[in-house]
Parts: structure tokens; sequence; C-alpha cells
């Protein structure tokens, strides 16, 4: 079945269903989306609801996660084969869909996806083979900062016993593609759907790319989190730093904080500032954003943050910055909750976003 009157020919032949909702127009997605969190906060006596602000619908998507099945003289960059019986003709999960130029991504991005099958050949990587668990090469993953113009490149590999040959060829991979200034090889051996490993091997003495955020830049470690949407996403943290200036806090806490955008957008207006983060490359880039930026009232550390009420209670803050998915999983949060500013879908699938 062939469906029309979307932007991406990927999903009207439905090779690829992940922007779920592409075939409803944009309009109507926010239309949706603002019903849901006026019915949401309905039980609040008064609330103003700040207008949406709308995401571009193409190019507008900085990283790219893509599968890699096929064979090393023809590797396929997209998605996993369809599981038996799910379309006729095309159930070998080994055999994937090729998506080369998705319409969300940004260009730049595209570009080197477009490139990277000769690359895969050229470096004698072995597509992995999810059915006979073999071969080497399970996905590549990449980011690209538009602003400060960098980006990374990640290969997802079952070992290590073909990084000597990336590195090898690494010096024409990046005379070619002068924005590259990461890569690396994040090594995971487990036969099951787990996206990526603990270990990563940089090939570039590099091992962050800078990543504007309006006026400011952090040092981004490649497994780090990062927010998809960069336009969305500076306009998200600009709106959390209006309503914390309002506030002024004298201790503020930010739970989840990955790179501590939040922290940093709000650092002209706060007292002391701690950041909490699980992931440790995450932790090292922010300490050293602060460092590089002279905020010596920001702080981060490496900490579990499950029980997020108790690590709240014991830092002695006046509020409390926080994801609103990670902080509701979290338990109840002593003090007072600056807002559960978050960056939502308003569409397709991991594609268009809008600031609520």
């Amino acid at each position: 079945m062939v469906t029309s009157g979307t932007f991406c020919s990927y999903y009207d032949q439905q090779e690829c269903q992940s922007c779920k909702w592409l075939g409803t127009s944009y309009p109507v997605q926010l239309q949706q989306k603002e019903t849901l969190i006026k019915r949401a906060l309905s039980h609040f006596p008064s609330f103003k609801l700040d207008s949406t602000v709308p995401s571009a619908q193409q190019g507008f998507r900085n990283k790219a996660k893509l599968s890699v099945t096929g064979t090393t003289e023809k590797p396929i960059l997209g998605l996993t084969g369809f599981s038996q019986g799910t379309k006729q003709g095309l159930d070998n999960i080994d055999q994937g869909r090729e998506i080369l130029a998705c319409p969300i991504h940004h260009p730049k991005l595209n570009e080197m996806i477009g490139d990277l099958p000769q690359w895969i050949t050229r470096f004698n990587l072995i597509p992995y083979q999810i059915e006979n668990r073999s071969g080497e090469l399970k996905s590549v993953i990449l980011f690209y900062s538009p602003l400060s113009d960098e980006m990374y490149l990640r290969f997802v590999l079952r070992s290590k016993e073909c990084v000597s040959r990336i590195r090898k060829l690494l010096p024409e991979l990046l005379a070619k593609f002068p924005s590259l200034k990461s890569v690396s090889a994040n090594i995971q051996p487990i036969p099951h759907a787990i996206l990526e490993g603990p270990e990563e091997i940089f090939i570039t003495d590099q091992k962050f790319i800078h990543h504007t955020l309006g006026a400011l830049t952090l040092q981004l470690a490649p497994q780090a989190f990062v927010q998809t949407n960069v336009e969305v996403a500076t306009k998200l943290y600009q709106t959390a730093a209006d309503w914390i200036a309002e506030i002024k806090p004298k201790r503020m806490l930010e739970l989840f904080c990955g790179q501590g955008p939040f922290s940093f957008f709000a650092a002209k207006s706060s007292g002391q500032i701690l950041g909490l983060e699980i992931n440790a490359e995450a932790v090292e880039t922010a300490n050293k954003t602060a460092q590089a930026l002279r905020l010596s009232h920001l702080n981060f550390r490496c900490v579990d943050v499950a029980n997020a009420g108790e690590i709240a209670a014991r830092t002695n803050h006046d509020h409390v910055v926080a994801d609103g998915h990670k902080a509701a999983a979290a338990g109840p949060l002593h003090g007072g909750v600056v807002g559960e500013v978050g960056l939502k879908s308003a569409g397709a699938g991991e594609g268009q976003g809008a600031v609520e």
C-alpha cells in the first residue's frame, strides 16, 4: 500500500513509519497537543498557556541513528528489515530498508549519510547479522551542531576487531568532511536490541564537539543526551531561564541535567546551581564548560538520580528544575519546582517538535 500527500517518500511507501503523525497536518497536530496540555492543567485554578513555538517541518533534526545491514560490498543504512510476515518479500531482518535522505534530517547529516556506505566498504566493516549473530558494524550515530558547524560520528561495533582499520583511513574521512570533529567506536557486544554499549573508543584526539545554543556554547560528549531539534531546544531553555529570572533562586538544583543547558541558561539569575546526572561524560563536559565560562557557582556531579526526592531534600535547595517525564518517575520532590519544562513531540514521532 502506498499513501500520498506528505513530504516524505519513505513514509508514503511505508518503508518508514517512525513519524507516525506525518499524515496529519502540522497545524492540526499542534492544536491537538495544546488541547492535551489544557486538559492536563485544568485542575489548576488559573494558568496562562504561552503560545506554542512551532518547529520547521523539514531539515530540523540534528541527530541520526541508523542501523547497518546488508553486506560489506553493499551496506544498507537505515532501518532493519521487516519482521517475518510483515511485508511480503521483505521479511529478512538482515536485509534492511535504506534511508539515506530522510527529509527531517539536517542536510549536513544526509550529506554524510549518503557517503558513508562507500566508507564502510573501504573500512572493510562487516554489517552485523542479527539472525546468526555474526559481523561487526551494528549502527552509526551522528549529530550535527549547525551554529558551531561541528559533527560527531560514532560506529557501534560488536568488538574492537576493526577499530584499527577505521583509524588508518580516518585522515581521508576528516579531510572530506571538515565539520567532522569527533569520531569514535562504541563497543556493544550483547546480541540484544541495545542501542549502544558502555565502552567508547575515541579515534580522533578530540572527544567532544562544540554545541552552540543561542549565545551559549557547550562541550557535547558523544555519549551524552542531547535534544535533537536545536532551534526548538534553544527556545525551550530560554523560556525556562526567563521563568527562573522571575524567581532568582539562591540555590537551584537541576536533576537529569545532561550537559546542564538549563543551568547555563539560568546562570545569570541564580545563586549556587548544582546539576545531577548519571552520565559521567556529560558531567565532565558540563564542568569543563562551566570552567571555560568562569561560572564558579555552577557545579555538576555524577549521581544516579533515581531517588531524586531524597537527593533534593539533602541538597538544601530553593528550587528544582527537572525534566517532567523523568521527574515523574523519580518520586516526590521537596521544595519549589520551577517547572516541568519539556520538549515534547508535537507531531511526527521523533520528528516535528514544539515548545509547550
